[in-house]
């Protein structure tokens, strides 16, 4: 059994992402000040060379559709607005985060990214029709699953050969593994990275609904993202899926069965848009 304080030596030696977490939550604070600009934002994005040409690449993308490719950073910022910059980088910070098969899982790449862009996409739609902070949103289902990054780094680190076994819920493993679970475990990442205290609690408290207080808030759209996904599938794709009439979350948000179904069908189609746009070579080596 590990320890925390194995997970506090594990997590200051996590430093291969360089600081585009950290631009993250500069570029998050930024564009909730009423008086930043763009060259400001621009600014901080110079700062990181690798992000700023993801975003300059992205930007260009089939999805993001610029009438004339933007040749350089500002034209890019100019063209996209805030709101669209923190998806790109998101997107950017998610391209690098989930880029490696978690081994310990038994789960690809892949599928570790498609899960965190499904979740963002489902939680930025909630958000949208219940009055939530979009970008909050979708911030939060990008790093929804994070700890399990986290934990598979400990137990290779520590020559481990412990494998989830598919059957066993994946939080009760992880628990009897190695003592934490993956939301304490990404929770304790973002505190490292400084990101808010509001988003690192929401984190922690995915998987307690008994911590929700108030009837619509992003922790429990979280909570409702995660069963949700659990039918659509990773994909949205699944077919044949039905949401249970009693769900606490549809009914305290003013929801429906119908219109969830609407948006878990306008969320796949992005969800395809975005993964013919974004550049996922590492996906497609290991197919």
């Amino acid at each position: 059994m590990l320890n925390a304080n194995d997970f506090k030596q594990a997590i200051q030696t996590i430093d291969a992402l360089g600081v585009t977490p950290g631009v993250l939550v500069k570029v998050i604070d930024l564009a909730n000040d009423p008086n930043t600009d763009l060259e400001t934002i621009s600014a901080v994005l110079r700062n990181d060379g690798a992000l700023a040409a993801d975003i300059m690449r992205i930007s260009n993308s089939p999805y993001y559709a610029p009438g004339t490719p933007h040749s350089n950073l500002m034209s890019a910022i100019s063209h996209l607005g805030m709101g669209e910059i923190i998806q790109i980088v998101n997107l950017s910070l998610a391209r690098q985060l989930f880029a490696h098969d978690l081994s310990s899982y038994g789960v690809s790449a892949n599928d570790y990214w498609s899960d965190s862009i499904s979740a963002a996409l489902v939680m930025e739609a909630l958000a949208k029709a219940t009055g939530l902070n979009a970008e909050d949103a979708y911030t939060l289902g990008i790093l929804h699953a994070l700890g399990r990054m986290l934990i598979n780094s400990v137990i290779e680190e520590k020559g481990f050969t412990i494998c989830w076994d598919g059957q066993q819920p994946i939080e009760e493993w992880e628990r009897d593994a190695v003592g934490f679970d993956f939301a304490e475990a990404g929770a304790l990442l973002l505190e490292h990275w400084d990101f808010p205290p509001a988003t690192c609690d929401v984190i922690r408290g995915q998987l307690n609904p008994e911590v929700v207080v108030e009837p619509v808030s992003v922790l429990g759209a979280l909570q409702f993202t995660r069963r949700l996904i659990a039918l659509t599938g990773l994909d949205l794709n699944n077919q044949g899926w039905q949401l249970p009439m009693a769900d606490p979350f549809v009914q305290v948000s003013g929801l429906t069965p119908e219109s969830v179904s609407q948006l878990v069908s306008a969320c796949r189609d992005t969800f395809q848009s975005i993964r013919q746009s974004v550049d996922l070579g590492w996906a497609e080596a290991k197919a």
